[in-house]
């Protein structure tokens, strides 16, 4: 009796062990998660310095009429009245 209890506690001992490392809550998918976590951090903090970036921009158009007027002219290619648009090619 005392022998079935002693390897009833040994499978026991590994099943739990087996669980530990390769069940669903084991080891394996804590990294997993881990990478997944640290992978999504970057992702936010990159992210996180585009939209301050981008409120910078915004509050600097709100509040600027150079701001405004650099932006029309470099994305929209405006020119003033007056003045001579030139295009430079490469050939």
């Amino acid at each position: 009796m005392q022998r079935l209890v002693s390897i009833l506690f040994a499978f026991m001992a590994l099943y739990l062990a087996y669980q530990l490392v390769y069940g669903e809550q084991g080891r394996k998918r804590h990294e997993e998660l881990s990478k997944q976590v640290e992978f999504q951090e970057l992702t936010n903090d990159r992210l996180s310095q585009r939209n301050s970036a981008l409120r910078a921009q915004l509050s600097n158009l709100r509040n600027g009429h150079d701001a405004v007027e650099e932006e029309i002219r470099t994305e929209l290619q405006y020119i003033k009245e007056g003045e001579t648009f030139y295009r430079m090619v490469d050939q």
